[in-house]
């Protein structure tokens, strides 16, 4: 047997099999190359493009007034051009359960939004599918299941340049369906490749633990530690002094980095006697920027650590700028979410030409893998938009709105399947109807907000406000292309019928 005919088998099956879980994957992360854009757009306080003028002092009062239990630590990121607010973070002790708290940044004292699950749900589903260590792990074999499907196709591509150029739409079902999938596999090659594999390197440390296990003697955290040069000062369990200003400590750092902005400011042990502040600084357009961190004596502000990213680090942090898209700005990110929809549109083509060419055989359980498809390509994007309605409908006030948020999304889905399963034999009057109600959906979902925010498409627009506006925009052009689609698909089974007629008369 040839290479590339050994290499055609592979292709089919190690596309095949993990492409619904691929499919996710890459739909959750090309949605969240805008997850603070998302983020935005889901906090009604946050519409009014208002930057914060709190400080870190403040975000700690507020800790201090709220938050009576003992800490293990506390950390917290200030106003961004992306994030304008402030975020804090605190674990409390011998609980390993962490608080996450946003404030709105329109007040002179802070004061929390409403929590939502905003474009971090997107985030989490798409490197490890909300099921932590487990959910991370069989991430990692549906990349590795990638990697060999992109270097399969590689090889079983003998007209790859040709195929570049070659797209039939109006071809029989199963032509038009491999013109797609090879188009789209041949425009984001790359990206693919690219992303794959650093989005399985990253986590090679946690993929392959033993190295690590072995040489620190089941201490993978003194792993960690020494590979980023963190710092540790071992607790004295005496009462703390009067901490130093905190918003003192990150001038003091903006003044050693020259200028540089400050990311991430955590302070360990806060209520005893060792406490330590860690003040790192914020990434930069370039991919892998360091983020050198400065230790700082919590009560006299000494600077106790200065720890430059080692070279193994730096390299860490360059795989993971490149596949997080942490630079180049909003044009990188729009350009990750171009090769991500390409991604996507690349594993429907690659589903359809399977089934294309099985359907003539008569297997009863194609009708089930139809009902996946729909239960998958179409349901996972409706119930991304149940989300974002389920976000406008469910009240400020709503104590457990998070918790709802992520049962509205779960619910849709659920309901999507039950009723891609209801119409399996009728594939194409589902998928009409599924692009219907997307548009529905997505084009109510601006008109919506305009009616219960103040951020609205128009007065985004009168400001300026890009990344705002940029979320209602791709709403309308979603929305117009699934109404686009389902127009189409509302004649295409009468023309389809003619020539099946014709050939039955001439038989006759």
């Amino acid at each position: 047997m040839k290479l590339r005919q050994s290499m055609a088998g592979l292709h089919t099956w190690g596309g095949l099999l993990p492409s619904w879980l691929l499919y996710v994957i890459i739909f959750a992360g090309t949605v969240a190359c805008f997850d603070k854009e998302l983020n935005r757009w889901m906090r009604p306080a946050l519409h009014e493009g208002v930057v914060s003028t709190q400080g870190a002092d403040d975000v700690r009062d507020w800790l201090q007034r709220n938050v009576s239990e003992e800490l293990h630590a506390f950390w917290m990121h200030g106003p961004t051009a992306r994030e304008p607010y402030w975020r804090l973070g605190w674990e409390v002790d011998g609980t390993e359960t962490f608080h996450n708290v946003a404030f709105d940044p329109r007040g002179v004292r802070p004061e929390p939004m409403p929590e939502t699950l905003g474009g971090d749900f997107f985030f989490k589903l798409h490197y490890n599918l909300h099921a932590s260590d487990v959910g991370m792990y069989i991430v990692g074999l549906a990349g590795m299941f990638m990697l060999v499907a992109l270097v399969s196709g590689l090889i079983i591509h003998r007209r790859i340049f040709k195929d570049f150029f070659t797209l039939r739409p109006k071809a029989n079902g199963q032509r038009a369906w491999l013109d797609a999938h090879n188009l789209f596999g041949v425009v984001g090659f790359p990206f693919h490749l690219i992303l794959a594999y650093t989005g399985v390197a990253i986590f090679v440390a946690s993929y392959m633990p033993a190295a690590a296990q072995v040489s620190y003697s089941g201490n993978v955290m003194q792993y960690f530690g020494e590979v980023m040069g963190s710092y540790h000062r071992e607790e004295l369990h005496q009462p703390a002094a009067a901490p130093r200003s905190l918003d003192a400590l990150i001038a003091e750092s903006r003044r050693l980095w020259d200028g540089a902005e400050v990311g991430w400011v955590s302070v360990h042990h806060p209520d005893d006697a060792s406490a330590v502040v860690d003040v790192r600084r914020r990434g930069g357009s370039r991919i892998g920027t360091p983020q050198d961190t400065l230790t700082y004596d919590a009560t006299t502000g000494e600077l106790l650590n200065r720890q430059d990213a080692s070279t193994g680090y730096r390299a860490y942090l360059w795989l993971a700028g490149l596949h997080m898209a942490q630079f180049g700005g909003s044009l990188v990110r729009l350009l990750y979410l171009l090769m991500g929809l390409c991604g996507c549109a690349m594993l429907v083509g690659g589903l359809q030409v399977w089934l294309a060419k099985r359907e003539g055989r008569g297997d009863r359980s194609l009708v089930w893998v139809r009902a996946l498809n729909a239960s998958v390509f179409a349901g996972l994007p409706l119930a991304s938009l149940a989300l974002l309605w389920g976000n406008r409908l469910i009240p400020a006030t709503f104590t457990e709105r998070v918790i709802a948020e992520g049962w509205v999304f779960v619910g849709a889905w659920l309901l999507m399947a039950l009723w891609a399963v209801l119409e399996r034999r009728n594939t194409c009057r589902l998928l009409r109807h599924q692009l219907l109600l997307g548009a529905v959906f997505a084009l109510g979902l601006p008109l919506f907000n305009g009616l219960t925010a103040d951020g609205h498409l128009l007065a985004s627009l009168a400001r300026g406000d890009w990344a705002l506006a940029s979320v209602d925009l791709f709403l309308i052009a979603a929305g117009l292309i699934c109404l686009a689609c389902a127009r189409r698909f509302s004649a295409a089974p009468a023309r389809a019928m003619v020539p099946g007629r014709a050939n039955r008369v001439r038989e006759a």
